[in-house]
């Protein structure tokens, strides 16, 4: 899987690209485009990536992306195993526009500024929960059924909505440094993102990541650790810890299963990680996670 720079081409008829969704499965690669996006997942389970964040995904999550911010949704991995695909068990309204949709002096004009806090924040991206999330999920379903003028409307009240969110608009990627690098620097950077996405569960090899970027293994460490304000080895680990938090939450696979099936070597380092990263062991994770389902 490459990350890519995706060109979406130029809306016909419409400042904002309106698009349905309807597969078997979230099978995007993890990419990046200088415009906005607002992603409604309406079918599917899966992990979300944003930046280098890793979050568990259902029907109803609401994202808002700002330009350039790599991302991807992925089905859980045993739905690629499925022997019967449903064509429709994965389904999306996604919706695309430059922040300068309606004119490049729209967003200076004074009665603009919560919207232009809006698309700051957004730069790391923003996940969209609660009675926010509800509203806007209602009105996004209903967009494609508008003509292009009712529909221009209703989109800027649904970013109005979004603006107008406060603790229901959560930033996703806090350390959107990276963001703000040469589209050259961000393709190198998402490369190794992508690589790690599809291989984290697995051995990673630091000679095939630093030969994707184009660098050394000395100069790749070096460049990694500047730009994203942690090492290699922390990401990957962070990945994995991620992936072991949603095996202890969602099965009754046994701990060495669980260590092997993240990408750890063995169980006394995932144990180690597990409690550095989360501050508990992988038994007391699990015990407070069913006591929670519980309760």
């Amino acid at each position: 899987m490459k990350a890519s720079l995706e060109h979406l081409g130029e809306p016909t008829g419409s400042s904002i690209q309106l698009k349905e969704v309807i597969q078997a499965r979230f099978d995007a690669p993890y990419h990046f485009h200088p415009e906005f996006e607002l992603t409604l997942i309406i079918a599917g389970t899966g992990k979300r990536f944003v930046g280098n964040q890793i979050t568990d995904f259902g029907p109803g999550d609401l994202v808002l992306l700002g330009e350039n911010v790599p991302h991807c949704w992925q089905n859980h991995r045993k739905d690629w195993l499925a022997t019967e695909e449903n064509p429709m068990a994965a389904q999306a309204l996604v919706i695309h526009f430059r922040k300068e949709f309606l004119g490049n002096d729209f967003l200076s004009k004074p009665e603009c500024a919560a919207l232009r806090q809006l698309f700051d924040k957004a730069r790391g991206g923003l996940s969209i929960q609660g009675p926010t999330q509800d509203r806007v999920a209602r009105e996004l379903m209903q967009l494609g059924d508008l003509a292009p003028f009712p529909r221009m409307l209703a989109f800027l009240n649904i970013l109005h909505q979004l603006s107008q969110a406060g603790s229901d608009a959560q930033v996703i990627e806090v350390n959107d440094s990276s963001y703000a690098l040469s589209a050259v620097d961000l393709a190198r950077i998402n490369r190794v993102y992508a690589y790690v996405i599809a291989n984290y569960t697995q051995e990673v090899h630091l000679d095939e990541v630093a030969h994707l970027a184009n660098m050394t293994e000395t100069a790749f460490c070096r460049y990694f650790k500047k730009v994203t304000k942690k090492t290699f080895v922390e990401m990957v680990t962070e990945f994995r810890i991620k992936h072991a938090c949603e095996l202890l939450r969602s099965s009754q696979l046994s701990m060495a299963e669980i260590c092997f099936e993240s990408g750890f070597g063995n169980l006394s380092h995932f144990n180690k990680q597990f409690k550095h990263y989360m501050s508990e062991t992988p038994l007391q994770y699990r015990k407070l996670v069913q006591e929670w389902q519980v309760g």
